[in-house]
């Protein structure tokens, strides 16, 4: 039998993360990858056109390059050759009916760009800056660190001692405002509408829900303040420079290694079991990269998981499906507002409203009729990713239903058993390709292929996907910080000894940060 340190199952950033930092302090790792390739959500396919570098999944790593895991590592990816590339326009938005807003990283611009519009929404936009970045450094505390820990607890004491404990809860009561709120109280144009209005839906929430104007402020900031960073050559660059720094370190990755079983004797984990009966050691403990229903109800016996915690796993909810929809143009597009054509990420989106019938459409089973486009252009960030000239679109459809019971236009026949089919995606993406084109007058003639992956297609891809939901599990206030992973479960740890959980299902949630990975490494340093 094979012995290693701690065995780590599955190969995302968080994985990647955590077997980096576990190797560099003299742990025997070995990371374990039931696909074909290393990476999880990490995909970039190099074939759908000659010349053409597009990421299939994840792709913008702002969260990433402002994480701790990020400031340790950086030194480490710098010297195997990963790269970021950045830009002065991270992201914008345009209205249905052409209206735009594009912003940059210099926040005076950005105030004389919103006050064009409306000189109100300016200092509206300006104020969420200042407030936001005096309140970041306790913010990011709190969505980065363990939740049930005492430093988290000392953080909050810090803050009742600075803001006495009415200010405290006054604070505290403002975080969990909808997106809905923050626009009706802030806003008058629709441009800014349709600027803020999406940004939750990038952490697993839409504009009605409690704490959806948090974290859309959490990725304006964030993008305004550090741009909208990709990995020069493609996000798999990322993987490779991960995989140099841990085999430099001793360790081992291998992928189309199916883990079947964690093996537990006498209440602690010791090992694993492949699909294919080989059997591996872990001296110091296991770490799983999976869900919580992928963890207690398929990796561990029934016997082994705690009755209570058995329940827990069992009412994990899982979160909407999602669509992608990869474009390699043969020149670059033509935008009714010729900027765009700069901007790293933007949303083609009628406001909160929009969002929020997108939302409760796709939640009812329903193609949605006019679904939030979230546009990211590679080559406007990485000139590298397509031959000269040439362009990528990639697009992202946050409203997606997981199971098809109609569709809200009545113009595509949903298939019998609810189930999404090739004709249905392809149907779909040619509705969303028709309606970017009003925006994009080139678009539909200047196509050199596509591909599109459905909420089925992606869960195909990558099993912690469950239903086609990219963040592993709903993003709501019940599932989330000290909900997240389980509320019978405490931070990383899992009731069986010496098995540990990471990954997007549990806190802080999802996103390209890799802070699961991060804490449980720096817990078992």
């Amino acid at each position: 039998m094979q012995n290693y340190d701690y065995v780590i199952i599955g190969s995302g950033l968080n994985s990647l993360v955590c077997a980096s930092l576990l190797a560099k302090n003299n742990n025997k790792i070995l990371v374990l990858e039931r696909n074909a390739q290393l990476g999880g959500c990490i995909k970039t396919d190099r074939e759908m056109a000659p010349g053409f570098t597009i990421d299939l999944m994840s792709t913008s790593h702002v969260q990433f390059l402002t994480s701790p895991a990020y400031a340790e590592l950086s030194e480490d990816l710098a010297k195997v050759g990963m790269e970021y590339c950045f830009t002065q326009t991270p992201t914008g938005a345009i209205t249905p009916d052409g209206k735009s807003i594009v912003l940059t990283t210099d926040n005076e611009e950005n105030m004389q760009r919103i006050g064009k519009i409306n000189e109100a929404d300016a200092h509206a936009y300006i104020n969420m800056i200042q407030t936001f970045g005096a309140n970041s450094n306790f913010i990011f505390g709190l969505l980065g660190s363990e939740t049930r820990s005492w430093g988290t607890i000392k953080s909050i004491f810090g803050e009742w001692r600075t803001r006495g404990f009415a200010g405290l809860l006054e604070f505290f009561k403002s975080l969990l405002n909808s997106t809905r709120r923050w626009v009706e109280t802030d806003f008058a144009s629709p441009e800014m509408d349709a600027l803020v209005a999406p940004m939750s839906l990038h952490c697993g929430l839409g504009p009605e829900t409690t704490m959806s104007a948090l974290m859309g402020q959490v990725v304006t900031f964030s993008l305004t303040q550090a741009g909208d960073p990709l990995v020069k050559g493609g996000s798999d660059n990322i993987v490779k420079a991960f995989e140099k720094i841990i085999e430099q370190n001793g360790g081992t990755l291998k992928t189309s290694s199916d883990v079947t079983e964690v093996d537990v004797k006498d209440g602690r984990a010791v090992g694993i079991k492949l699909a294919n009966g080989e059997q591996i050691a872990a001296n110091k403990g296991v770490i799983g990269n999976v869900t919580p229903t992928q963890l207690y109800q398929n990796l561990l016996a029934e016997d082994q998981v705690p009755e209570a915690v058995a329940q827990s796993a069992s009412n994990y909810e899982y979160g909407r499906g999602c669509m992608m929809i990869h474009i390699a143009m043969d020149t670059k597009p033509q935008w009714s507002d010729p900027e765009m054509a700069e901007v790293a990420m933007m949303h083609v989106c009628g406001g909160v409203s929009a969002v929020n019938k997108a939302i409760s459409e796709a939640e009812r089973g329903l193609l949605a009729d006019q679904p939030t486009i979230c546009v990211v252009q590679p080559v406007a960030v990485d000139p590298s990713r397509a031959p000269d000239g040439k362009w990528i679109l990639w697009l992202q459809l946050l409203e997606t239903p997981k199971k098809i019971i109609g569709d809200a236009r009545g113009e595509i026949i949903p298939p019998a058993d609810g189930n999404w089919t090739e004709a249905i995606r392809e149907q779909f993406t040619d509705r969303v390709i028709a309606d970017l084109n009003k925006h994009i007058t080139n678009l539909e003639g200047n196509i050199i292929a596509r591909k599109a992956l459905s909420p089925a297609d992606l869960e195909k891809e990558n099993i912690n996907l469950v239903g086609g939901d990219p963040y592993s599990g709903s993003c709501e206030i019940n599932q989330s910080f000290i909900f997240r992973p389980l509320p019978t479960t405490k931070n990383h740890k899992t009731p069986i000894k010496g098995l540990y959980h990471i990954g997007a299902s549990t806190h802080p949630g999802p996103g390209l940060g890799g802070m699961s990975g991060y804490l449980t490494a720096k817990n078992l340093i």
